[in-house]
This record gives C-alpha cells, sequence and structure tokens, in this order.
C-alpha cells in the first residue's frame, strides 16, 4: 500500500462519507504544452493520442474499493472538441469512474475563465459538499491547489499528484 492510499485510506475511516476529486491533465494523463490559443478545431484528436499516467490510475483504482469514498473527474477544458476528447480517454483508460462523476469545466461555453480559471474547481467541489462529510482533490496545478484549500478550508484535503506517485 502506497502512503497515499493510507492517508487517503485513514481519511475515510474518519469520515462516513468522502469524495476525491481527480484532474486529468498532468495528473491521470500526459500534460503536453501548447501555446496560448492552439487548442482548436486544428488539434482535433491530439488529446486521444495522450499517454495515461498508469502509476497514478491504478492507485485510484484501488482507493475506488474503499466503500466509503466517491471518485470524481474534475477537470478543465479549454473546447468542446477537447470535451468530447476528453470523454473518449475516460472511457478508454478510466472506465471505473462512473460518467455521471465527470465533471469537465469548458471555457469555450464560457464555464470558465482566466480570471475564475484557478478557483472554479474549489466552487464545483463546494457544490458537492452536501453530500459528503469530507473531500479531496488530486491535481498538479499550485495555484488551484492553493485557491481550493484557501476557499474550502477544513471541508477538503489536497494532494498534488507527486503524492500518488511517491
Amino acid at each position: 500500500m502506497s502512503d497515499f492510499y493510507k492517508i487517503v485510506k485513514k481519511i475515510c475511516d474518519e469520515n462516513k462519507k468522502v469524495a476525491l476529486f481527480i484532474d486529468m491533465d498532468g495528473t491521470v494523463v500526459e500534460y503536453i504544452v501548447y501555446p496560448e490559443g492552439t487548442i482548436t478545431t486544428k488539434t482535433k484528436g491530439i488529446f486521444l493520442n495522450k499517454k495515461p499516467i498508469y502509476v497514478v490510475i491504478e492507485e485510484l483504482r484501488k482507493i475506488n474499493n474503499i466503500q466509503n469514498i466517491d471518485l470524481y473527474i474534475l477537470s478543465l477544458s479549454t473546447s468542446n472538441i477537447i470535451v468530447k476528447e476528453k470523454e473518449e480517454w475516460l472511457k478508454k483508460y478510466i472506465d471505473f469512474i462512473e460518467e455521471k462523476n465527470w465533471i469537465i469545466i469548458n471555457k469555450e461555453k464560457g464555464e470558465y475563465n482566466k480570471e475564475t480559471r484557478n478557483y472554479i474547481k474549489a466552487e464545483k467541489i463546494k457544490e458537492k459538499l452536501k453530500n459528503y462529510d469530507c473531500t479531496i482533490l488530486l491535481d498538479d496545478d499550485h495555484k488551484i491547489l492553493k485557491q481550493t484549500q484557501e476557499i474550502l478550508k477544513e471541508k477538503c484535503y489536497v494532494f498534488h499528484v507527486s503524492s500518488a506517485i511517491v
């Protein structure tokens, strides 16, 4: 058992109902830096070819077997095309998280922008809080982790993806 699994298990042992929110880019799928504005129709199909981070996915698969935890995908997307491709990617590599638990926030639809980017995930987690005693966010973005911790305080544990790898 990894340390991350043990920490999540301890959180679950101390709470009745727990939700784990998992980022995609850089957390369960390789992160590739593209120039601003590149993710358009010109890059159709590019997300589908991104490599899964198997060590994290396998860790999540084990965590998913804990009785009182629900796993959610919580990801930002710049376009409708990327939303569809992320959904296809999830069906292929992370089939153990139910589709109803996928939250993909779409910039093209105006669901977030440059100003709200760092705290929109905390807002989405806050919407689910009434159903859980405790929440956890696993992400690779330090600004998002910091904002989530500041907004949700003791209602959400935040972990950088490196915690699930070591």
